[in-house]
């Protein structure tokens, strides 16, 4: 019998996506990394989910940490981005979440990141590396902003 090294699948990631609606267009945070993990790339808000905490408890604190922001409403977006991680040999499932900032709040940025944009989707993909992120963009602006978003993936905070 001819046994096979099995590639894992784990998902200990989150994807936080940050937008705001500007004269009925959506906008997308996104932040330059200054790490030396992804060094000078664009991306939305990411993190690792620690010990305990829930994936959407995750997003949340990585949002708060390296933006300063606090959503005042946070979707599932019932989406899920996926890739080879390298360094683990595994593929990492990612979930994602919505974040909408409708209150006025500015950016603070953590000292992981150097700068900070609000883009459309359509111009994420001058500054965003990976492609899907600029897809999960598009299908966030057509799932949650273009249309109501659905209520059951609301997620309040407890």
């Amino acid at each position: 019998m001819d046994i096979h090294e099995e590639v894992p699948i784990k998902s200990f990631s989150i994807a936080a996506y940050v937008c705001r609606i500007e004269r009925g267009k959506a906008q997308f945070l996104i932040i330059k990394r200054q790490t030396a993990y992804l060094s000078n790339s664009w991306q939305m808000v990411s993190g690792k989910i620690e010990k305990g905490e829930r994936a959407w408890e995750a997003a949340l604190r990585e949002i708060k940490e390296e933006t300063g922001l606090v959503p005042d409403r946070f979707y599932s977006a019932n989406e899920v981005e996926l890739f080879y991680e390298v360094n683990q040999n595994c593929i990492n499932l990612i979930p994602v979440f919505i974040a909408f900032i409708d209150s006025k709040q500015s950016v603070e940025l953590s000292s992981e990141h150097s700068e900070y944009k609000w883009v459309s989707a359509e111009e994420s993909a001058a500054f965003i590396s990976f492609e899907h992120q600029t897809q999960t963009m598009h299908t966030l602006e057509t799932k949650f902003v273009n249309r109501e978003p659905l209520e059951f993936l609301r997620i309040k905070k407890e």
